[in-house]
C-alpha cells in the first residue's frame, strides 16, 4: 500500500518586498478614486462633503489594493480614515500609509486651484516617530538645490544660495508661502529680498511638490505648517529628487516639554522620508502642478503623479475611466 502524499507546505505569506515593485502603480488607483469623487463637488460650497466623499472613495479603492495597509499619517479628524485604521486584506502584506484624501477641501468648494489627492506608501514602521507637536518650520526646494538651504540661516541667505545653485538671481526666484497671519514676517522678508510669491490659499504638500518639481515655476516652500503634512510632502519630495528641511515648532509650553531636545535638531529629507517608498497625486481641481479631473458624456479623465523611491521613477500618468458612476447628488 502506497503511503499517503505528505501535504503541500502553505505558501509563504506576501511581505511587502514582493509587492513593492507595483505599490506606486496600485496606489494611483487610490488617489484617482479620491480625485474623481471629490471634484463631483467642486464649487459647490461644501466643504465637509468634500472631505467625506474623497475620503469614503480613498477606502473603498484601498479595500481592493489586496495589501492590509495601517494608517499612520492622516488629516486630523478624518472619522473614515483615522490614525491607526487598518484597510485590505488581512492575509496581505502590511505596509504603514499616509493619506491625504483631499487637501484643500476648501478650495475644491470654492472651485480654485491647487486640489489634490495623496497616498504614499511604505514598509511597516519606517515613518519617522517624532514628538506630537503640531507644526513644523520648513523650507523646500528642488535638486538643483539640494544641500542649499540652512534652517539656521536667514531666509535672505537661503534664498540666495537656491539662486546660485539655479544660476539665477533672487528676483528671478518665486517662493510659494501659505496664505496664513503667521507667516507675514516670512512674506515681508521674501519681498525685501527681491524674490516673487507665490501665494497658496490651501495647500502644504502641493506647495512642497511645487518646489520640488522641475518646471513648476516654483523655485522654493517656505513656512509653518502642520507636522503631518509635513512628512507627507517630504515622502513626496525625496521621490522628486528635492530637499527638505524642517524644524519643530512648539506653540506653547506643554508643547515644548513634548519636543524635549528635538525642538532644536534640524531634520532632512532623509530623516522624514524612508528610502523605500511609493507616492501617487492626482489633480482634483487644476492647477500648476497637475489638470484636475475632467467629465466628458462618456468618460472622466484625471492626471497623476506616481513615484517610486525604488525604481528612481516620477511618471505621469493620464487616465481615462469610462462609465464614470453619476453624480454625487
Amino acid at each position: 500500500m502506497n503511503s499517503p502524499s505528505s501535504p503541500a507546505p502553505s505558501p509563504e505569506p506576501a511581505s511587502f518586498h514582493d509587492f513593492r515593485g507595483s505599490l506606486s502603480l496600485g496606489l494611483v488607483q487610490v488617489t484617482e478614486a479620491a480625485a474623481l469623487a471629490a471634484a463631483r463637488l467642486s464649487g459647490r460650497g461644501d466643504a465637509e462633503r468634500v472631505k467625506s466623499v474623497a475620503a469614503s472613495a480613498m477606502l473603498s479603492a484601498l479595500e481592493d489594493q489586496g495589501f492590509q495597509g495601517r494608517v499612520v499619517l492622516a488629516p486630523r479628524g478624518d472619522r473614515v480614515l483615522s490614525h491607526g485604521s487598518l484597510v485590505g486584506p488581512a492575509q496581505g502584506p502590511l505596509l504603514d500609509l499616509a493619506v491625504y484624501p483631499v487637501e484643500g477641501a476648501s478650495v475644491v468648494a470654492r472651485g480654485l486651484a491647487n486640489a489634490i489627492s495623496v497616498v504614499a506608501g511604505v514598509e511597516a514602521d519606517t515613518f519617522p516617530a517624532l514628538p506630537a507637536v503640531w507644526y513644523m518650520e520648513k523650507i523646500v526646494v528642488g535638486a538643483p538645490a539640494r544641500g542649499a538651504v540652512d534652517l539656521d540661516d536667514s531666509l535672505t541667505d537661503n534664498l540666495r544660495r537656491v539662486a546660485f545653485a539655479r544660476d539665477a538671481r533672487v528676483s528671478d526666484l518665486v517662493v510659494a508661502v501659505l496664505d496664513r497671519p503667521r507667516h507675514q514676517a516670512i512674506l515681508d522678508e521674501v519681498r525685501a529680498a527681491g524674490a516673487r510669491v507665490l501665494t497658496l490659499e490651501e495647500g502644504e504638500i502641493a506647495g512642497a511638490l511645487l518646489a520640488a518639481a522641475p518646471d513648476s515655476g516654483v523655485d522654493a516652500m517656505v513656512g509653518i505648517g502642520g507636522l503631518q503634512e509635513t512628512l507627507i510632502a517630504a515622502a513626496a519630495v525625496r521621490c522628486l529628487g528635492g530637499d527638505v528641511q524642517a524644524r519643530l515648532w512648539p506653540r506653547n509650553d506643554e508643547e515644548r516639554v513634548l519636543a524635549g531636545e528635538d525642538a532644536a535638531r534640524k531634520y532632512g529629507v532623509a530623516e522624514l522620508a524612508p528610502a523605500d517608498l511609493a507616492v501617487a497625486v492626482t489633480g482634483i481641481t487644476s492647477g500648476q502642478l497637475l489638470k484636475g479631473v475632467w467629465y466628458g458624456s462618456t468618460h472622466a479623465e484625471t492626471h497623476s503623479l506616481t513615484m517610486s523611491t525604488r525604481r528612481a521613477t516620477v511618471r505621469t500618468i493620464t487616465t481615462r475611466h469610462h462609465r464614470v458612476g453619476g453624480s454625487q447628488d
